[in-house]
């Protein structure tokens, strides 16, 4: 395990000329209240979704109008365990489908394999802003649980996986929990908690995630999001986002996943999360892949495509199905 603590400390440098200050130990800061879009979502229930068969497949509304596609597996005997996949984008673009083989080779094998893959949209920004992304993201958890029986899913046994920024928001479903006050909306009496974290590529620290080249472009989608919040509050609003902010013992074990020579989301950026998790206790791996790039796709890296499927459907068998620990490197 590479300690990330000084580095975090060098990286943490002034943001769109303003001084973060918050690059410290403290405990987790609450979100601090953004300007929020004026369009205006039900925060009632979506209609139930049917009762889906073994290899069938469903595309669902679940919560705030958006949509999850789902897959069945082909032999469910009962409740069976559910992957989530969260796509990225910076944020502000992407659907239930994007992420080439992460979720094109990825999903069908866990299928195959016996699980519920759900593949969701969440609202885009920066129409909509944080955090209504991350509120439709755990809202999706608790639509899951709360019709588990329709959809064959076993409730104590959820997963999710995600690119970018959809690992960025699987690794705030791993460590967020209520006190963050994302979980709004339907379905109130359901668990958001996973079972299991795959965060690949994702921003963790939005206070070090970058001032210069593609990072720079992603940190100002982010900012896009937040575009109400005032200066002086910038650092905390930032902070409170992050997936670094939130961990804590008792997290779901994480699989982390990063390219050597991502230029866009730097892998800096898990293996502070990594160094976080380490810290607290939380089962977690980090994978580095060396010449990957951000999508983890380059021709000629090393692990390639192949194993990167298996040791993603490998960790999600071995927590979520076989219950086995993971051993933290």
């Amino acid at each position: 395990m590479v300690s990330m603590r000084g580095t975090a400390a060098i990286l943490c440098a002034p943001l769109l000329a303003l001084t973060l200050a918050a690059c410290s130990d403290a405990s987790p800061t609450p979100p601090p209240q953004a300007a929020r879009s004026s369009t205006t979502v039900s925060d009632g229930p979506s209609p139930r979704p049917p009762a889906l068969a073994p290899g069938e497949q469903a595309t669902v509304t679940y919560c705030n109008g958006q949509k999850a596609r789902i897959i069945e597996p082909p032999h469910a005997a009962g409740p069976a365990p559910a992957a989530i996949y969260v796509h990225g984008g910076s944020w502000v673009s992407g659907n239930d489908q994007s992420g080439g083989f992460l979720i094109s080779t990825i999903g069908p094998d866990l299928a195959a394999k016996g699980f519920v893959v759900v593949s969701l949209d969440y609202r885009l920004g920066p129409a909509r802003q944080w955090p209504d992304q991350i509120e439709d993201v755990k809202c999706a958890v608790r639509f899951l649980r709360a019709n588990a029986n329709a959809l064959n899913v076993d409730p104590q046994e959820i997963g999710a996986w995600g690119q970018s920024a959809g690992g960025h928001l699987v690794a705030l479903l791993g460590s967020a929990g209520p006190a963050a006050g994302w979980d709004v909306g339907p379905y109130s009496g359901e668990s958001s908690q996973v079972q299991a974290v795959v965060d690949m590529a994702g921003p963790s620290d939005l206070l070090t995630l970058g001032d210069q080249g593609e990072s720079l472009v992603v940190q100002e989608s982010f900012l896009s999001l937040i575009g109400g919040v005032p200066a002086d509050r910038l650092a905390a609003t930032l902070k409170a986002a992050s997936p670094v902010n939130w961990v804590a013992p008792g997290d779901p074990p994480f699989l982390l996943v990063h390219s050597t020579d991502d230029e866009i989301v730097y892998p800096q950026q898990s293996q502070e999360l990594a160094w976080d998790l380490a810290a607290n206790g939380v089962p977690h791996q980090l994978l580095m892949v060396r010449d990957g790039g951000h999508e983890l796709d380059n021709p000629g890296e090393n692990p390639g495509q192949a194993e990167i499927v298996a040791d993603v459907e490998g960790f999600f068998i071995r927590t979520l199905v076989l219950h086995q620990p993971i051993a933290s490197g």
